[in-house]
């Protein structure tokens, strides 16, 4: 008995298949760069929480250097 030749399998599925495939890589790619992203934005609000600290506090010793000064004012 002799091998018959046969064609490579491949079936309507295989080419859905593929497509998943490929979409979840792009999938994947795009989680990546928003992960990416999402690390450098909380970095940069930690930074600005910061900063706002900073400014809240000199605010502050502005008002109660300016509340000194308007008690030092003589009375009319």
């Amino acid at each position: 008995m002799t091998a018959r030749w046969a064609p490579p399998y491949s079936s309507p599925m295989d080419h859905d298949i593929n497509q998943l495939g490929d979409r979840l890589d792009i999938l994947l790619g795009r989680f990546g760069a928003l992960h990416d992203e999402n690390i450098v934005l909380r970095n940069r609000v930690a930074a600005l929480e910061g900063e706002n600290r900073v400014l809240g506090d000199k605010v502050e010793a502005a008002r109660e250097k300016v509340s000194s000064l308007l008690e030092r004012l003589p009375q009319e």
